[in-house]
């Protein structure tokens, strides 16, 4: 493996996570199962066809320095596709429960995946380019979704406590926020160490 196998090999993986996100993105704002069913098969076919790759290198006993560097990326990797698992799961159950959510709860969340989808576009695009100046983007992306969600979070509990929103809907919320920020985090640390 050389450095633009592995770079193709990144980036094709971004590539569908952003697929990933945006049709979890879209079952959220329509409220149909038919996007979120679509970003778990997706993200499937995403992680079963990298595992063949992944378990043989892991066996191999002499690796060169790409495919130790590619390994040292993998926690990362697994720790979004993780992350990005559950973001698909709470939006699913949001549906299925039939949970309402605010209008201004439904545009907050709603701006909270727009920043992270760009974030994950610059990191795409780092893959390949290595500009620094999209590394850095990604780190105020990341620090920018930070303190909206706090933001956004608190905004939420002074509704929760007037009782605008219902506690259900208000776990739902606080989960998607989370796991939203979780994917931010762990694509500003993947962007660090590559």
């Amino acid at each position: 493996m050389n450095d633009t196998d592995l770079n193709e090999r990144l980036h094709a993986m971004f590539k569908d996570m952003l697929a990933v996100l945006e049709s979890t993105k879209q079952g959220f704002l329509t409220g149909r199962q038919t996007g979120i069913n679509e970003a778990k098969t997706r993200l499937g076919r995403m992680l079963t066809s990298n595992l063949p790759f992944t378990e043989e290198l892991v066996k191999k006993e002499a690796k060169d320095e790409i495919e130790k560097k590619y390994l040292n990326l993998l926690p990362h990797l697994q720790l979004m596709a993780g992350i990005i698992r559950n973001l698909i799961n709470e939006n699913k159950k949001k549906i299925e429960s039939h949970l309402l959510f605010t209008d201004k709860a439904v545009e907050e969340i709603k701006h909270l995946y727009s920043i992270m989808e760009v974030q994950l576009r610059d990191t795409t695009d780092y893959i390949l380019t290595r500009n620094p100046h999209l590394k850095m983007h990604v780190e105020k992306e990341m620090e920018n979704l930070i303190e909206r969600a706090a933001d956004y979070t608190a905004s939420h509990e002074i509704r929760l406590i007037t009782g605008v929103c219902v506690p259900k809907a208000s776990y739902a919320y606080i989960a998607i926020i989370d796991l939203i920020r979780g994917v931010s985090r762990e694509l500003a640390a993947f962007a660090q160490r590559l």
